[in-house]
């Protein structure tokens, strides 16, 4: 009896230590954010996305973003953004880790709709 409460409170100790690090981490811990820089290219806004890994412990790669629609009156590194029908793909599928934005600007009349959809997420 006092074996198996052992093993209960070392399994309760080790889930609680795991989700110390990464518990609360998923694809939609990923943030996009989108703001005006204030410069205007043919009479349209400059828009600047910054895509930020808020995750201590873990990494994500193969990231897409939904950007249905998505246009620019200037041309995008496509080694940050590449457009791929009604997705896109976020460094290049590089790994996105923690606390390093991935930055981008573009320019278009308004701002553009982007969700993270897709991606893995590698935790250590």
């Amino acid at each position: 009896m006092a074996s198996n409460a052992c093993k209960l409170l070392c399994l309760v100790l080790f889930l609680a230590f795991v989700n110390q690090g990464y518990g609360d981490c998923s694809l939609n811990s990923l943030s996009v954010k989108q703001s005006k820089t204030g410069k205007l290219v043919q009479n349209k806004p400059e828009w600047e996305v910054r895509v930020t890994n808020p995750c201590n412990n873990c990494k994500f790669q193969n990231t897409e973003l939904l950007c249905v629609g998505f246009n620019s009156v200037t041309p995008i590194d496509t080694s940050l953004l590449l457009k791929s029908g009604e997705a896109c793909l976020v460094n290049a599928g590089k790994f996105i880790v923690p606390h390093v934005d991935i930055v981008f600007k573009y320019v278009w009349d308004t701002n553009f709709d982007l969700k993270v959809i897709d991606g893995v997420m590698v935790c250590y």
